[in-house]
Parts: C-alpha cells; structure tokens; sequence
C-alpha cells in the first residue's frame, strides 16, 4: 500500500513525549512504556478485583453501611463521603467516634440511579409501513426528485424494498 508524503504526530499515553507511531494504532513512544502501561493495567485489575471480593463479602441485607463500606460498594472517595455528610446532603448517623454509619436505601437510590440512567437500551427500530416513508413523500417534503432521493437512500439510508407497492420505504430514526 502507498503511503503519503505526511507525518502524524502523536503524544504517547504513558510519558507524554511527542513522537511519530510506526502504526496507525500506536500509543506510547516506545517497548518501554508499553510495558509500563500494560503493568500498570495489570494492577488495577487486581485492585478491582480485591474490591469485588471485598463488597462480595458485606451482606446485602445490611440496613447501615459504614463509610468505608460505602466507599467501597458505590466507588466514592473517603473526602467526598465525609464531604456530603457535613453539607447535608447524606443523612447520616453518628454513634460514637468512628462509628458514623449511612443508610444503605438512601445510597442505592442516589448513587445507584445515577449509574443505571447512564446506560440507555437503543430504541429498536419499527418497519411497519405506518413509520416509514415513501420516496414519493420525502420527495414532496424536501422538493427534490424522486431520482435524487433514491439515490441518496441508496448511499446513505437503511431502507427496505416493499414489492407489492414497488415504494421505497425509509425507516425513521
């Protein structure tokens, strides 16, 4: 494969130095600091998978979390815990010294929310006729051709071909 008469310039991921990849997927400046990225990678997962075992072991049916348990299960720093206790915005209950516990329902509905609306399912598409449109009416709509639209669908747009009415049919997004 040819290759162009130009440079690219990347910044490596682990040192910051400018330099020129050998490949289009490069990502660190030399063997080096793979190695070191890749170690690096290795012990988060083995931190994650202390966490894991950690949160395994506090019961689910546990009505107070303390504020390491907390830390652990919902991934809040110690500061900003200690943060919202003292504005207010977590209630929480005091027992003693380092005994300061957090209701473990107001979390899951806080923190736990907030991660779940996070994650949305894509709409799934519907290819009733009913949600579609004809060439004839986007044609109509945006004042082109017919032609133009159908080459256009062709190129661009997911489309379906309905023998019985010989229209094209696009699907709406």
């Amino acid at each position: 494969m040819p290759r162009g008469n130009y440079t690219i310039q990347r910044c490596c991921e682990e040192c910051g130095k400018i330099f020129t990849p050998p490949t289009l997927m490069s990502k660190y400046c030399s063997p080096a600091c793979s190695k070191r990225a890749y170690k690096k990678r290795q012990i988060a997962k083995e931190k994650e998978a202390i966490r894991q075992a950690l949160i395994r072991r506090i019961p689910s049916s546990k009505g107070f979390l303390t504020v390491k348990e907390a830390m652990l299960i919902y991934g809040i720093s110690k500061d900003v815990l200690y943060r919202m206790i003292r504005q207010g915005s977590i209630p929480s209950y005091n027992f003693g010294q380092r005994l300061t516990r957090l209701s473990r329902q107001y979390m899951d509905e806080h923190f736990k929310a907030k991660n779940r609306s996070k994650k949305r399912k894509k709409e799934t598409l519907s290819f009733e006729p009913k949600d579609c449109y004809t060439i004839g009416e986007i044609a109509k709509k945006f004042h082109i051709n017919d032609s133009s639209v159908f080459k256009h669908c062709g190129r661009h747009i997911t489309f379906s071909y309905s023998l019985k009415t010989r229209n094209l049919q696009r699907l709406l997004v």
